[in-house]
């Protein structure tokens, strides 16, 4: 034996570091704290799977860590190698378990037994609760210090272990892993000949990461439990660090610069998805949200009203058909969402907070408008805005005069929106849209693209099968989680893309400067001041003056 001078030491570890070799008292001794490894017993032809830990290993919950006065240290040793199970006709013999009791797991004396999902397989150890505090909270506190999250807090038979739900949590965001497919994995690491007989804890795994995700995300947004106020709308989110946000990295208006005007204004990307569909729900009255509106989708009830509230009309389109866009799953009756609509930063390609809205007949103005006021507030106290999107040129025209009749959108009278339609999708547009529209002529823009969303979406797109059967607030949630990890990863790579992106504007601008400079030598001074003064007049009306910028020849 590895710890003791005894020489019948046949148990291995298969997670413990290095060839070490037990006799039974010293292999339970030494995984006290390591109580879901995997032990295998040499049976004199090679090693099996031992269940020395299930019979022999007790765990001790109490709120005392060094001195428990309901658990004597006599009872402990006694209980750590002669326990009698009082469940032990429920042994991994069968996919489908008997049921379990309907008592609570914590009144059969001190000790119940409980099925512990780990990142290490899935097994059954004995339990012992500590009773200083006379509550049946008091078991759902134990083993939440314990580093276990009970399945249920009623009348908990199975827990996971943080280590396991951090680590589904991390596979779902980067490997795109499934529920199923991940418990089908951890089964297969407790059995691999026969993981049918290890317990399917697959739908309380659903449940749990439901739970889990929502305590990550109110931990990290610093949200106290026993504090009456609630996160505000889009309050659990992570957004850009770098956008322009009073209060937060820039400074109040009544100190900005002449020439902050344009640095500090925001500038929006909005567009469609017609792949993040959702199906009809069988019993949509058991659906149950935990953070309605707390991150990225907006509130359901007041977007409901919305939607009631707004006329149906749908203008036609004086620019090309635009018809696969608006109609998108128009037609298919077995979807109650028939895609979602959003806003992102076009600078960094963050989504904006509180501001992803459902389709229900296509992508359609008012989905959007609701969309695109929601994403407004966050810049509340901006004077100025620019709103790219693929089919600006027909939204823009009465979007003014749909907000001031509904009483659902909010805009501020002061906020002057530039509407611009992303470069890529330009090219569908009539020749007219191009100087209208184009972001080459909107002073400030820089070399913003704005197509970025599509980049943002084609993440989303490989979760959208996995989420369109969910109930419609699991549906949500798993895309609030998917948003708020893509921001995340914006944030935390933001400092090396914005130094890159400095570093080759400086080389862009030292190698067309001297161009530019060498162009303007050759021009006669006179064209180049009435351009200049027609560039000003077209940068400060817009409208009709851009025509200046269209391509014109005498026939």
């Amino acid at each position: 034996c590895s710890s003791c001078p005894k020489s019948s030491a046949r148990n291995r570890c298969q997670d413990c570091f290095g060839p070490n070799l037990w006799c039974d008292a010293c292999c339970v001794s030494a995984h006290t704290n390591l109580p879901f490894h995997r032990i295998q017993t040499w049976n004199g032809c090679f090693f099996e799977k031992s269940d020395l830990l299930t019979k022999h290993l007790t765990l001790d919950l109490r709120h005392y860590p060094d001195d428990c006065p309901s658990i004597l240290v006599d009872d402990e040793t006694q209980m750590m190698f002669d326990l009698d199970i009082s469940d032990d006709g429920d042994d991994f013999t069968d996919a489908n378990q008997p049921s379990e009791p309907s008592t609570s797991t914590c009144t059969s004396g001190s000790r119940s037994n409980l099925v512990i999902v780990s990142s290490t397989g899935i097994c059954r150890r004995s339990i012992r609760w500590c009773h200083c505090a006379k509550s049946p909270a008091q078991y759902t506190q134990l083993l939440l210090h314990a580093n276990l999250f009970p399945a249920s807090f009623k009348n908990p038979q199975t827990a996971f272990t943080f280590e396991v739900l951090d680590h589904f949590r991390v596979d779902a965001l980067e490997c795109k892993t499934a529920a199923m497919n991940f418990m089908s994995k951890i089964r297969r690491i407790t059995d691999k000949a026969f993981p049918s007989r290890v317990p399917d804890r697959y739908r309380e795994l659903l449940r749990v990461s439901r739970e889990w995700r929502d305590l990550h995300n109110r931990i990290r947004a610093g949200v106290v439990h026993d504090r009456p106020d609630t996160p505000t709308d889009g309050g659990l989110a992570l957004f850009c660090p770098a956008c322009p946000q009073m209060d937060i990295n820039i400074p109040p208006k009544t100190e900005w610069k002449p020439e902050d005007r344009l640095l500090y204004r925001p500038q929006l990307v909005v567009d469609g998805n017609m792949k993040l569909v959702h199906l009809i729900m069988k019993r949509p009255s058991d659906d149950v949200s935990l953070s309605d509106g707390e991150l990225f989708m907006v509130r359901r009830t007041p977007y409901a009203d919305h939607l009631a509230s707004a006329p149906e009309r749908q203008p036609k389109s004086r620019c090309n058909n635009h018809r696969a866009q608006n109609n998108g799953n128009l037609h298919r009756k077995h979807l109650d969402l028939t895609g979602k609509g959003a806003c992102a930063c076009a600078r960094h390609g963050a989504f904006v907070p509180h501001c992803v809205v459902d389709f229900q007949k296509g992508e359609r103005q008012i989905n959007m408008d609701y969309a695109i006021c929601q994403a407004l507030k966050q810049y509340s106290g901006h004077d100025q805005a620019l709103i790219i999107y693929d089919i600006c040129c027909q939204w823009s025209i009465h979007f003014r005069e749909r907000v001031a009749q509904s009483e659902f959108l909010e805009l501020w009278d002061s906020l002057k929106i530039t509407g611009a339609v992303g470069k890529w999708h330009l090219a569908a547009h009539i020749l007219e849209c191009f100087a209208r529209f184009t972001l080459n002529f909107i002073e400030g823009a820089a070399q913003v693209e704005g197509e970025i969303l599509e980049t943002l979406w084609s993440g989303l797109d490989e979760v959208a099968g996995l989420a369109q059967a969910m109930s419609t607030a699991h549906h949500q949630e798993i895309l609030d989680e998917y948003m708020n990890d893509s921001n995340w990863q914006k944030i935390i790579r933001i400092a090396d893309s914005l130094c890159s992106k400095w570093t080759r504007a400086k080389q862009g601008l030292s190698e067309t400067k001297p161009a530019f400079e060498q162009l303007t030598e050759c021009l006669e001074p006179s064209l180049v001041q009435e351009w200049t003064a027609q560039e000003q007049v077209a940068m400060e009306k817009r409208g009709d003056h851009l025509k200046v910028y269209e391509v014109t020849s005498d026939k």
